[in-house]
Formats: C-alpha cells, structure tokens, sequence
C-alpha cells in the first residue's frame, strides 16, 4: 500500500459513520501504527504531505483531533504539535481526561530531551496545578492542619506513585530512603498511590500505561533486605475521590511528622499537605512537579528554578538544596570479557539504557562510528534493551566490527568490570546506571544535559567526541588509568549515603517556618 492509499485509507476509516467509536479507534491505531513504523524510512517530501493531509483530517474531525494530534507529534516530534496537545487538555474539563493526557505527555517529554524545555515544563506544571485544585477545592472545608504537637514524632509516611520491583529505579529509591528513616529511628508507613494511568480514558496514539503489581493488594507489609515496612497499595485507579479520601482518613489517623513523596506529581501526597507537612523528592535533577509543603532540588538553585518559583508564585523557602543519593549494590556474579569476545587489550565503552531504540540517534551513531574508526582498539557495550541492534550495525560498519549488545544486565555493578569506561546518549534519565558506572571506578563521558550531567558532575562533561578521544589515548598510561578511577569512586563516595543526605534534609526542613 502506498503512503497515499494510507492516507486515504485513514480518511475512509473516519468518515464511516457506521462505525462505533471503539471500532475506529481500533482500525485508526492499526493503519496509523503501520504508517508510523515506516514514517522514518519515507523521503522528506512524502513526509510532509502525510503530515498536511492529516491535518486537514484533524479539522475535518475535530472529535478525532487529540488523537491524530498525538500521532503526529509522535512521528514528527514537532513543537507545533505538542502545543496542539496542551491546548486540548488545558480546555479538558473530565478530570480521568485531563490525568491520562498529562502522563502521556510527561513520558513523551522524558524521552524527547529537544522538547524537554523550560516553557514546556512549566506548562506542563500549570496542567498539574489544574487537576490538583479539582480535588483541593473539594477538601478545603475538610483541611484541619494537624499541630506539631499533636504529631506522631517518631512516624514517617512515604508515598510513592508506584512500587514494582528492585530492578525498577523508583521502587528501589523509594525502599532506600524507607532504609534510611529508619536508620534515623523513625517508623515508616508506606504508601503506594499507583498514581499513573493504567487504562485508556480517551483515543490517544502510543499510549503508554502504568505497571501495576496485584500481588501488593494481599499484602500489608514490605521485606527490604531486613527491613519489615508496613504498606498499603491503592486497588482503585487513579483518580479516584473515594480512594483518596480513604488516604486522607489514613494520614488523619497516623498523624504523622512528615510525609515524604517519592517522585511528585502525586495528587493525594499533595492533598496531605493541608493537614501535615510533605516533602517531595523528584526522582530526576529538577524542580518536582508538585505542590507540597517543601521540595527537595538534589542540586544548587539557578535563575531558572527563580523563576519558575515565581511564576507559579512559590516562596524560596520552600525549597531545600540536596544532593540526590542511589543504592549501590556489589557485584553478584564474576564476568570475563572473553564471554563476549572482548579482549584484555581492548577499550571497553559501556551505554547502557531502557530506551536505547529511541535514544541513539543517527546523530549520536555517526559520532560514535567516526570514535570507533580513530581507535581500533576500542568496543562498545550496548546494555539494555536494543531490538534495532542489527539494523544499526548493518548502517554503521565500524560499530558492526566493534561492538557487541549484551541485552539487559540485573548485576550492572558486575558488568561494569569488564568495561573501562561509560558513554552517556543524549537523554533526560540514566542516573542510576551513570552512579554505579562511578561507584565502579568508571570514567562516566555526558554531554552537560540530564541526569547524567548532575551525577557525574562537570569533572566529566565533554563538549564532543573528541574529547573521549583524548582520553581514550591516554588510557594506556597506567598512572593516568589509576587517577582516573580513583577521581570516579571519590565521585561515588558523595551520592550513595541516604541516611546522611535524609538526616541533612530533615533538619533544614525542620527548621523552617513552614514546617509547625
């Protein structure tokens, strides 16, 4: 089928009228999937009378507008479009609508750094300030601000918006900083808000749903290493008014010190703040989207942080300067290079992420060919997730003859032996993989953009390519190598102590006039 008969296909799909809507949505999504997995391979002309034909489409249906909207931002990643987005959702008024297209749109920001900007991001913060204050005007007559007094001094509750497993980041910092508090003598209450969408409010393109673990529901306790947390996991899906009043009678009850919300953009950990103070932790090195009591910023305040504060009118003093801490755990395993046919003398570069399909662009690939043609003995280890593996070594020759793709590695910290160094892609997340790298003894190579950036800290920014070059040059002088390691594991030494950076953070918080 050609790229016109698909078009007109899509055309035929809308305009039968016979059709249910889940039935177009259906036949919709099968056509637009297909056009979209090719979308990359057609010649730029094409491209764009697909993208002109559709958007005639969008204001020929204006019921069908949000969809074929998102389906255009996802093949384009056009800034235009993303605005078409926010003005759909800044006029929704179904507060199941206006939740699901806020984390459709939050997880596209995260894997789309380009549209990752400051007007993006505070936009994106109004729209959250939107759906809290449905519920916060719902429980202002409710709100009785529980004194310090009368406060559990001893309870911490910690919400989080989702628990998985360990090998899932955010449930591992979430256990860790549980970890921490009581190694600080305080009682920990956890609580899984399951915040994120786990089903379809309303037709959108690449629909991304949230992982949710049943098995939590029969449980009213967490084992971490040898740690017993008390925890409750939310059944109803988010938003849901009676789930959350159900979490409200809960803190009412516990009255506890503080709360602490792992992530942010969680509504119910917000609500709490009219009764006790909360604290949010972003899992990323940025404001969190929240509207609690305080927020942590695991990195010195700038110009930017100012004014964001200011446009949605928070006090400085609302924010606390931190450092953002991970879990470390040593190897479980010995690996050899042998095992994947890398040798003793070869340079071992480890990339390592959980969207590796999307994050390495032509641009990154050429770079990296180009790095790899200028050191013969140099390897790359894809580690993650990579179905394009092969297609991308058949476009890149050099890559093809030095690299190899390892697939997903549980004992990164074992891994990470047989490697000498750490190539960051172009991406907002990877702190987590980037501090075991340093934790290791890893050089860890980062444009200045995303977490990576703040983990390894400016000591390992590069401004191009040739900068890992260089280095790569002088790899072979073992008193350069030695430096090298010892600079990262000092690195480390700095972002693996929760309970110092938790301790830290509570006495600030606790001095504050805020916090009564």
């Amino acid at each position: 089928m050609s790229y016109s008969e698909a078009t007109l296909e899509i055309k035929k799909i809308l305009s039968n009228d016979k059709l249910s809507n889940v039935e177009v949505y259906k036949l919709l999504d099968h056509e637009l999937t297909k056009l979209d997995g090719n979308f990359e391979s057609i010649d730029s002309n094409s491209r764009q009378v697909i993208v002109t034909e559709i958007e005639q489409m969008i204001s020929d249906y204006k019921n069908w507008g949000p969809y074929l909207t998102s389906f255009l931002l996802t093949c384009t990643k056009d800034q235009k479009f993303l605005d078409g987005i926010f003005g759909y959702i800044e006029k929704e008024e179904r507060i199941d609508v206006l939740h699901f297209i806020y984390w459709q749109i939050t997880s596209f920001l995260f894997t789309t750094p380009k549209l990752k900007t400051e007007q993006n991001t505070n936009r994106l913060r109004r729209i959250y300030r939107k759906y809290f204050e449905y519920f916060n005007k719902q429980i202002a007559n409710e709100a009785n601000w529980i004194p310090y007094e009368e406060r559990n001094q001893d309870l911490v509750v910690v919400v989080a918006g989702q628990m998985i497993s360990m090998v899932h980041s955010p449930t591992q910092v979430a256990l860790d900083h549980c970890r921490a508090l009581y190694n600080l003598k305080k009682n920990i209450y956890l609580i899984n808000t399951a915040d994120m969408p786990r089903s379809i409010a309303t037709p959108y393109f690449g629909v991304v749903l949230s992982n949710y673990v049943e098995g939590y529901n029969q449980t009213d306790k967490l084992v971490y290493e040898d740690l017993s947390i008390p925890f409750f996991q939310c059944q109803k899906e988010m938003p849901n008014g009676a789930q959350i009043s159900e979490l409200i009678q809960m803190i009412l009850h516990l009255k506890p010190l503080f709360v602490l919300s792992v992530s942010g953009s969680n509504v119910s950990a917000d609500l709490f703040s009219n009764f006790v103070p909360v604290i949010t932790l972003p899992l990323a090195y940025e404001l969190p989207i929240s509207e609690s009591t305080f927020s942590i910023l695991p990195r010195k305040i700038n110009t930017v942080d100012l004014n964001t504060l200011e446009e949605l009118d928070r006090s400085r003093e609302s924010v606390i300067e931190s450092v953002f801490t991970y879990k470390y755990t040593p190897p479980q395993t010995k690996m050899h290079r042998e095992y994947w046919g890398l040798g003793e003398d070869n340079f071992v570069l480890a990339i390592v992420g959980n969207r590796l399909d999307t994050e390495l662009d032509d641009s990154f690939l050429t770079e990296l060919d180009d790095l790899l043609k200028c050191n013969d003995h140099a390897r790359i280890m894809f580690i993650g997730d990579l179905k394009n593996y092969k297609r991308i070594t058949n476009r890149y020759i050099t890559l093809d003859k030095q690299s190899v793709h390892v697939g997903v590695q549980r004992d990164l910290a074992a891994v990470y032996e047989v490697c000498d160094a750490y190539l960051n892609t172009i991406r907002s997340g990877g702190g987590t993989s980037a501090a075991i790298a340093l934790r290791q003894g890893l050089p860890v190579f980062t444009y200045a953009f995303g977490d990576v950036a703040h983990t390894a800290g400016e000591y390992y920014h590069i401004n191009s390519f040739d900068d890992v070059n260089t280095f790569i040059k002088k790899w072979g002088d073992p008193a350069f190598r030695e430096h090298e390691k010892s600079a990262a594991i000092n690195r480390a030494s700095e972002i693996f102590d929760s309970e110092k950076v938790m301790s830290e953070v509570i006495e600030t918080m606790t001095k504050s006039p805020h916090f009564y």
